[in-house]
């Protein structure tokens, strides 16, 4: 078992490694070159030091962050404005947009949380796609809530759910259900064990 003043060392060193993308993050540029590219650079990071430094920038720069993020190698909160909540991991080459995550969430690897189903329209045949913008919403994932490895996530997710590895989740289930599928459906609850 790790030490607590070693963490406390290896945290400050990492603060300081940080300086200047925080400093860089303040600059009154787009919110991809001020915030995205630095979370994206230091996605490449492999390791526990990369787990470090990521817990550092964005228990710095994030909304709202809670204590033992992990973030793993490859994975990227992309804005800011994004709330995450205690102990929570996002697995390898997780991407998550403008959500608002409890306590105690975990996700596999490949993991895709999207800021809503309505980011893109396509519906003015007059103007291409990449022209018509759709409206993006903050993602409300509950606690307690499994997501399995290359799931999709387009919708609240209720807390106490397990999602099933490779789904898509289209719209919001109750609490406790375990839910999986193209689109997602509830397959069974949750069932507490009577020792």
């Amino acid at each position: 078992m790790i030490a607590a003043w070693v963490v406390r060392a290896v945290s400050a060193i990492a603060f300081v490694l940080l300086l200047p993308l925080l400093a860089w993050s303040r600059l009154p540029l787009r919110e991809f070159s001020t915030f995205t590219a630095p979370s994206q650079l230091l996605a490449f990071i492999p390791g526990y030091t990369g787990i470090l430094l990521r817990r550092v920038w964005y228990k710095c720069t994030l909304q709202r962050c809670g204590d033992n993020l992990t973030v793993d190698w490859l994975g990227v909160i992309r804005l800011r404005q994004s709330k995450v909540g205690h102990r929570c991991t996002f697995g390898v080459g997780a991407w998550v947009g403008w959500v608002d995550v409890g306590d105690d969430v975990m996700t596999g690897n490949g993991v895709t949380l999207l800021s809503g189903a309505g980011q893109h329209s396509f519906s003015d045949l007059t103007r291409p796609m990449r022209e018509q913008f759709g409206e993006k919403r903050q993602l409300v994932v509950g606690n307690d809530v499994w997501i399995g490895a290359n799931a999709t996530i387009l919708a609240d997710v209720s807390s106490g759910t397990v999602v099933g590895a490779g789904s898509i989740v289209t719209k919001t289930f109750p609490e406790g259900n375990i839910i999986a599928g193209n689109p997602a459906k509830i397959l069974s609850r949750r069932e507490r064990n009577s020792a």
